[in-house]
């Protein structure tokens, strides 16, 4: 059975000022698929989560969410019609309360008990600041307050990165639930063996450009893919 296409891009172009990042990106997300994105750092997996939400200069191309073309609007607009992005560096507003900053995230018809069942950690630091937060609480706030403005497709950069094993467990096992839910997920990894545990579909950058873009199973069944486009090996 076909699935819809929540997300397609085509021919983009797209860094930051005058600079080229990322050039002739062309690829699609189904709906409830799980793509991972992978790369040797630099080579512009930020910035295609970036470019997805409206956040650097798009030089060429087109970028349609639901078979509407949404290159040209503004990331306010984009997180409106279901797009949300949980970035790498966070950005929960440390002199918010975790509430005010769940709030600051909440689309229509959305209850902050919504995010405590998620994460019932948050509800116990419900008043701390997010500055009094550790750094696993605070990439759970961060996830939390995207996913209050229900967004059906979730961007979430590196979301381990930093954090201790057993809070990388548990937000695994979040993720898990938010696919299981049907949501469409893309997240860019760092640690391949995370990636292939994850993920429906891989796609590979090198140098700004799509070395590989295909099946997890047909990396797993061909290492030498990994060898070929990033130097590395499956564990």
């Amino acid at each position: 059975m076909r699935h819809e296409t929540v997300l397609e891009l085509s021919g983009i172009r797209a860094g930051y000022g005058d600079t080229h990042v990322l050039n002739d990106i062309s690829f699609s997300v189904a709906k409830g698929e799980r793509l991972a994105v992978i790369g040797r750092n630099g080579v512009g997996k930020s910035t295609l989560l970036n470019t997805l939400m409206g956040l650097t200069n798009l030089h060429a191309g087109s970028i349609e969410l639901h078979g509407r073309p949404i290159q040209s609007l503004p990331a306010h607009q984009r997180a409106m019609l279901g797009l949300g992005l949980v970035p790498q560096t966070r950005d929960i507003f440390a002199s918010l309360s975790v509430e005010e900053n769940l709030l600051a995230g909440a689309g229509k018809n959305t209850s902050v008990e919504e995010a405590y069942t998620l994460f019932p950690r948050l509800k116990e630091r419900r008043k701390n600041g997010g500055g009094q937060l550790s750094g696993g609480e605070q990439q759970m706030l961060s996830i939390a307050r995207t996913l209050m403005g229900k967004p059906d497709l979730v961007m979430l950069d590196e979301p381990f990165e930093g954090l201790a094993p057993v809070i990388c467990d548990m937000l695994m096992e979040v993720f898990e639930q938010l696919a299981d839910g049907e949501h469409t997920l893309i997240r860019v990894e760092q640690h391949t063996e995370l990636a292939l545990s994850f993920s429906d579909r891989m796609l590979i950058l090198d140098n700004g450009e799509i070395v590989f873009y295909g099946a997890t199973d047909e990396v797993r069944d061909n290492p030498e893919i990994l060898e070929r486009s990033l130097g590395l090996g499956i564990a």
